[in-house]
Parts: C-alpha cells; structure tokens; sequence
C-alpha cells in the first residue's frame, strides 16, 4: 500500500527531533497517500535527503547536532538535492527566523501550533508547483534534445553518419581562414569508390550502401580528432586535415587506401571487397578554399588515370586546372 501511494503522491522527509511530531505528521501525511521518511536532526536530514531524494522535506528550525537552518543550506547548495522544496514547521516565530529560512531558499514557513488542514494545504501547493517544475524541466529538455537531433541531421549525411556537402562549405571557410590567419598548412583528401556502379549492379543497392558505410568506418577509425570527414555526394567522400603537409596527407591517404582494400563486405547474399582512389593536395599560397578542393579533385583524377586503387598528390608547383 505504501509502494502504491509513493508511486502516485510522491516521497516526504519529515525532520524533527520530537517523536510525536514526526509520529502525528507522519500519519497525516501517509493518510494523503504520500510515503513519509523520518529524521531527528538536521545531519540526518541531509543525509537522507542525498541519499534518498525525497520530492518535499518538511524541517523543524530548532533540532540537536544541526538546526534546520543549516541543513537547509546544505541542501539547497548541493546541486542534487537543490530542487527539492523545504517547508519550515517550527515553534520559532520570530519574523527574522522566517526571512532567514526564505532567504536560504526554502518554500514556505510555517510556525507551530499548526494545523492540520493548513499543513497538508500548503504540502499539497507545493507538491503541486514542484509536479509542474519537472514537467517543464522534462518538456525543455525534450525540446533541446529534439533540437539536437535536428542539427544533427541538418549536417550529417543519413547513411555514413559523415558530415554532408552542405557543412563541407562552412567547415572549409573556416579552416582556410584559420589556416591563413596563423600561417599552418592544411590538406585535402577527396575520395572515389572504385568500380561503384558494378557493385551496385552486381549486388544490388544494399550492397552499395554497405559499402559506403564501410568506407565511412574505416574512414573514422583512421583519421585524427581534429580532421574533418564529409560525404561529398554518391561515392566521393572528403576529409580536411588542419596542420597536415601534403606529405603528412599522403601518408594518410595511403594508410586509409591499403585499410579499404583489405576490408571484406560481406552479407548472407554478397561478398566483396573494395577499393578507392585517392586525391591529396594541400593549401598553397594566394589559393582560395575552393582551389584546395579542385586541387584535390584534379588529383583525385589523376589517381583514377592511373588505373585506380591508388594515390596521387598534387603539389602547389603544379598549374590549377583553370590556370
């Protein structure tokens, strides 16, 4: 029965050093349906208030070993139990005593002799309001957490998981800024799927989509933290590498190349394995983002001319292919 009332009416922590009323506010409160926790001083009242989390305390001011002042502080500075709302029951009634208890942050003040009705009104307010602050505290972070997931999907490619062309340009603004404003090389890698229409002719699309997932793991698995990855659209994918030399890049290109080759795809209905051309290029004096990008692709191109499955850099003494 008492599980049945926690579960709808919520946990109260009583805190008086007077057994009989902790015992009377006790069967008054379980009487409305709540399950009702007990301490004699203020050290047990925060104690229990950690270790518990009760959805409302009830503290005497005038209690052995700490007064409830105190343990109101302590709550109400502990970030875990900070929420939990504290109505003041106490013989104290003096006018400063209150405001110190508000002050400390508790929600109401009640001075004894009390009654009955007006306590479990005022339990019942503040049961009430605290019921209505999770509700919208789970209601924001319902809405920021939809709002994540929105962004998210607004700059990530929905099957690699990868950042899409669209977050490409941003990221690429940025480093070409970075890159020029502190004087540190950055590089580009652009990548194409060898051979991707056969696969998907041959195994179907499911394949396909395998595949691309496939390059996109080992692509993350083998870049930096600091290296971008993107999806550059069907099976051409990026990756920008802040302070990389060309060399450092096709060092890298190569290392993701022979990591891609000996992967296997496989399924109950296919089994295959890959492999991808690579660009490398880096940024060159007086080059525009954009040119570090048709550097690569000219690369990239290159790598392909050579009979596929390899890598191929484009230094900054070579000619744009618009130049």
């Amino acid at each position: 029965m008492v599980a049945e009332a926690a579960k709808s009416n919520g946990t109260i922590l009583v805190a008086d050093d007077e057994p009989i009323n902790r015992a009377l506010i006790q069967r008054r409160l379980e009487r409305e349906g709540f399950h009702v926790l007990t301490a004699e001083n203020g050290q047990q009242a925060v104690e229990m208030s950690t270790r518990e989390r009760p959805d409302l305390i009830i503290l005497d001011v005038m209690m052995p070993q700490m007064d409830g002042l105190e343990a109101c502080r302590l709550i109400k500075e502990d970030a875990e139990t900070s929420d939990i709302p504290i109505i003041f029951l106490s013989a104290r009634d003096e006018t400063d005593v209150k405001v110190s208890g508000l002050s400390l942050g508790a929600n109401d003040y009640i001075s004894k002799p009390f009654k009955a009705e007006e306590l479990m009104a005022r339990v019942h307010v503040a049961m009430r309001l605290k019921h209505e602050r999770d509700q919208l505290r789970t209601r924001v972070e319902e809405a920021e957490a939809d709002r994540e997931v929105a962004e998210e999907k607004a700059i990530k490619d929905s099957l690699t998981g990868l950042l899409n062309r669209h977050e490409l340009l941003h990221s690429l603004a940025r480093e070409h800024a970075e890159a020029r404003r502190y004087a540190r090389p950055l590089s580009c890698l652009m990548f194409d799927l060898d051979n991707f229409k056969v696969i998907n002719d041959t195994y179907g699309h499911a394949a396909g989509d395998a595949a691309l997932r496939q390059v996109a793991s080992v692509l993350s698995e083998t870049v930096r933290r600091s290296d971008m990855l993107f999806r550059y659209g069907g099976d051409e994918f990026l990756a920008l590498l802040p302070e990389t030399d060309l060399g450092g890049a096709a060092a890298l290109a190569e290392k993701i190349r022979s990591c891609i080759e000996a992967r296997e795809i496989a399924d109950g209905s296919y089994k295959f394995h890959l492999t991808i051309s690579i660009g490398a290029a880096n940024l060159c004096d007086g080059e525009s983002e954009n040119d570090l990008v048709i550097r690569a692709d000219a690369a990239l191109n290159n790598a392909k001319s050579d009979g596929r499955n390899t890598v191929a850099a484009n230094p900054c003494d070579t000619p744009l292919p618009y130049k």
